[in-house]
């Protein structure tokens, strides 16, 4: 198993985690505590640093002060770069920036030179994170097990998923 799957089951667990009997029920309820411990060490892996941080915080003060705004003076943000593609509704996507391009663009170049190691840091990091996503579970996690006849109806894809947890 990999640590990804530990994400999968999470959520497997919470769309039935309220169907069957309880002895399926504190199987969940039991393995869910163990994949969230698991879960929350991995996810400290991709903690952003403080550096990082304000670096991101900079850089959003720079995109804001030269990007199209709404209403309510937030960035508005496109699917697509040069304000192309339609409105993202997610807050993913590309500013489109509107006022002194050229000035934003040396500026933001400027604050990434000032930030080239902070920024390569956090790459790393970022790519430690996938690495040990797609690692097996180390060490291994002893589920706890229910017996088929306690299994609820579920979906099958569900069940794919919920399989550890299902004694054979």
């Amino acid at each position: 198993m990999k640590n990804k799957n530990l994400y999968e089951l999470k959520e497997a667990i919470s769309r039935v985690n309220n169907k069957g009997n309880n002895k399926f029920k504190l199987a969940l309820l039991l393995n869910e505590k163990m994949i969230d411990e698991r879960i929350e060490s991995i996810e400290k892996l991709r903690e952003q640093s403080e550096e990082y941080k304000a670096f991101e915080q900079n850089r959003h003060e720079l995109i804001s002060a030269h990007a199209e705004l709404d209403d309510n003076g937030q960035v508005v943000v496109y699917s697509q770069p040069e304000g192309q593609g339609g409105i993202s509704n997610d807050g993913y996507g590309y500013p489109n920036i509107v006022k002194e391009k050229k000035e934003y663009e040396k500026q933001l170049n400027s604050l990434q030179e000032e930030n080239k190691e902070v920024i390569d840091a956090e790459v790393k990091k970022q790519s430690e994170f996938v690495e040990t996503i797609n690692q097996d579970v180390e060490p291994a996690i002893e589920f706890s097990t229910v017996s088929f006849d306690c299994i609820p109806e579920i979906e099958y894809e569900e069940m794919k998923v919920l399989m550890p947890f299902i004694e054979k």
